[in-house]
């Protein structure tokens, strides 16, 4: 089961979310909420600390008989997490963020942290997409989807990232070494199909399907 979790970030168009909302179990995080509505979306959980949902918005749901759980704006994790939480309770196999990317760059980097808090509860498959980004964690291998002359680009979590091989894009690494601090050979790779694929023996890898 796939489950999609609404962050609070901005999105501006909301096209890219058709493919991946379709059958998927649907987490509201907070303001999150208003993505679901504008989509006509019947969320099956909203969580949150509600400081920044809207009560009208809020009060719609409620009257769905859509489940609120609700906690303390003191807490130890983001609304996020709390989302991902019940998206594992859930039983997802696969989790894709959206509203997860905005303005606020601290919680940006935070969302994408959670990618690794996905995997360490066994959720194997998750992303976070916005309109211009498709942002995965490889701790082993992963297949990319896309089109010819899609940007690819590579972003160590670790400090080393060591067996790094590429198939199907322009600028291949074979067995290579990836460092942060470094972007030899890793930003701004294309695709030369529909399909990539990323190995990596050791370390955290972000591969980031971006355009402008």
């Amino acid at each position: 089961m796939r489950a999609v979790v609404f962050g609070g970030a901005d999105i501006s168009n909301y096209d890219f979310c058709g493919k991946y909302i379709k059958d998927s179990y649907i987490v509201c995080c907070d303001s999150g909420i208003r993505h679901a509505k504008k989509l006509g979306l019947k969320p099956d959980v909203i969580v949150g600390d509600f400081d920044s949902a809207d009560s009208e918005t809020i009060r719609f749901y409620e009257g769905m008989g859509v489940e609120l759980k609700r906690f303390s704006c003191e807490k130890d994790e983001t609304d996020m997490e709390l989302g991902i939480d019940a998206a594992v309770k859930a039983g997802a196999d696969e989790i894709v963020i959206m509203g997860g990317i905005g303005t606020r760059l601290d919680h940006t980097m935070a969302n994408c942290i959670l990618l690794y808090y996905i995997k360490k509860h066994g959720v194997n498959n998750a992303a976070i997409v916005n309109e211009y980004n498709e942002i995965r964690l490889v701790c082993d291998s992963i297949e990319i989807y896309g089109k010819k002359g899609d940007i690819i680009s590579l972003i160590p979590m670790t400090y080393e990232v060591c067996g790094v091989t590429t198939e199907g894009l322009k600028y291949p690494l074979n067995d290579g070494r990836l460092y942060f601090g470094s972007n030899l050979v890793a930003v701004s790779n294309v695709m030369l199909g529909e399909k990539a694929v990323v190995k990596i023996k050791s370390g955290l890898l972000y591969a980031m399907r971006c355009r402008d």
